[in-house]
C-alpha cells in the first residue's frame, strides 16, 4: 500500500524540479536559451505517459481518504553518534498527505496552442492546502502533510450522517475566513485524478451549482468552499482577470494555467503554470493594471535581472565557467 505513492509519481510525473515555484523563476538561470524545448518536451512527454498509465486512481483516492498509506511504515531515527546521553529513538510517523498536492512551474515560455489549449484560473492570496472530507470529519492537510485543523462540514464525506469521502486542493484565506477551491481529487468517493483537468473544473463547477450550501458559511459548515473560476487564455480573457477581479480577489497572488488535458499528479507538473501580476506584461504581452504593477519588489529593473539575482544557481555557473576558462 504504501508503494502506491511512489508508483504515481513515477509513472506520471516527469517534471524537474527547476522548475518549481518554490525556487527562483529559472528562465535565465542558465546562458543558452534550452528551456523552451525542454518544456515544451516535458509537456509532450507526460501528456503521452498519461495515456499510457494504467495506474489504479480509484485505490490512490481510497488510501488518502482512509489515511491507509501510512499503515506499517513508522520509521526510527538514529541519534547523532557525537551524542553522549542515551536517549530513547524517535519513531517519525510518516505523513500520508505530504507531497500530494499538484504543484505549478513557472511559465518560462508560451506554449504554441496556449489559447486553444490552456485555462487561466485567478488566483488570491493564500495558504495552500488539501482538504479531506472523510469518515464524518473535514480535515486540512498543509502541503507538507501536517494537520492542521479538522471541522464539520457538508462536503460528501465531511460530516457525521455521510459516508462518503472528498479531497479537495484549496487556498485557505485568513482574511475572508474561507477555502477557495482549485481542483477536485475526488468527489463523493468518484475519482478524479484521472480525469483532464477541463473535466475535473466542469465537475467542480456543476457539483457547487447543485449544492449552493457549500459556499455558505453555516452551523452545519463552518466554513465556506467557493470554488474559483477558470476562462480560455486568450489575451482578453487575461487582462479581464486582471481588471475585473481586483475588488474580488485582491490581494491577489497571480495567475495559473492549466493546460486542458493534465491530469491531477503529486507534486511539481509541467502542465500547470504560474506567474506573478508583474510578469504578464512582459511574459505574455498583456496590458497589466498599474495596482499590480506597483507591486514590484523594490529592486526590480526587469524579469531577467531580477531572476538572475534571486537565483543562486545561476552565480554557481558563472563561478564555474570563470574558472573553467583560467584552466
Amino acid at each position: 500500500m504504501d508503494n502506491l505513492i511512489g508508483s504515481l509519481e513515477l509513472s506520471l510525473n516527469v517534471s524537474n524540479e527547476l522548475y518549481n515555484t518554490i525556487s527562483p523563476h529559472p528562465r535565465f538561470s542558465q546562458f543558452k536559451k534550452t528551456f523552451k524545448t525542454n518544456q515544451e518536451e516535458r509537456r509532450r512527454r507526460t501528456l503521452e505517459n498519461q495515456k499510457q498509465s494504467r495506474y489504479d486512481y480509484f485505490n490512490h483516492c481510497r488510501c488518502l481518504a482512509e489515511n491507509e498509506f501510512s499503515v506499517g511504515n513508522e520509521s526510527i531515527s538514529e541519534d547523532s553518534p557525537d551524542e553522549m546521553e542515551w536517549s530513547p529513538p524517535k519513531i517519525q510517523t510518516p505523513r500520508t498527505y505530504q507531497d500530494q498536492i499538484m504543484l505549478s512551474e513557472w511559465l518560462v515560455e508560451v506554449p504554441e496552442d496556449f489559447e486553444t489549449s490552456w485555462l487561466v484560473m485567478p488566483c488570491p492570496i493564500g495558504k495552500r492546502c488539501l482538504v479531506v472530507a472523510s469518515r464524518g470529519w473535514t480535515k486540512v492537510y498543509s502541503k507538507s502533510g501536517f494537520l492542521i485543523t479538522e471541522f464539520q462540514s457538508v462536503l460528501p464525506g465531511g460530516f457525521r450522517q455521510s459516508s462518503d469521502s472528498t479531497i479537495l486542493d484549496c487556498l485557505w484565506d485568513q482574511c475572508k475566513q474561507c477555502y477557495f477551491v482549485l481542483d477536485v481529487l475526488s468527489w463523493s468517493g468518484v475519482p478524479l485524478l484521472g480525469c483532464e483537468a477541463e473535466f475535473r473544473f466542469y465537475w467542480i463547477s456543476g457539483k457547487f451549482n447543485e449544492h449552493p450550501e457549500l459556499g455558505i458559511k453555516s452551523a452545519k459548515n463552518r466554513y465556506a468552499f467557493i470554488p474559483l473560476s477558470v476562462s480560455p487564455c486568450t489575451k482578453e480573457n487575461i487582462e479581464a482577470l486582471l481588471v475585473n477581479e481586483k475588488d474580488i480577489w485582491l490581494p491577489l497572488d497571480g495567475l495559473l494555467f492549466y493546460h486542458k488535458l493534465g491530469f491531477y499528479t503529486p507534486r511539481v507538473s509541467p502542465l500547470v503554470g504560474w506567474l506573478k501580476p508583474f510578469m504578464i506584461s512582459e511574459v505574455l504581452k498583456a496590458k497589466v493594471p498599474e495596482f499590480y504593477m506597483q507591486k514590484k519588489p523594490i529592486s526590480y529593473v526587469n524579469i531577467q535581472q531580477h531572476l538572475k539575482k534571486h537565483n543562486p544557481t545561476v552565480k554557481f555557473e558563472k563561478r564555474s565557467a570563470e574558472m573553467s576558462t583560467t584552466n
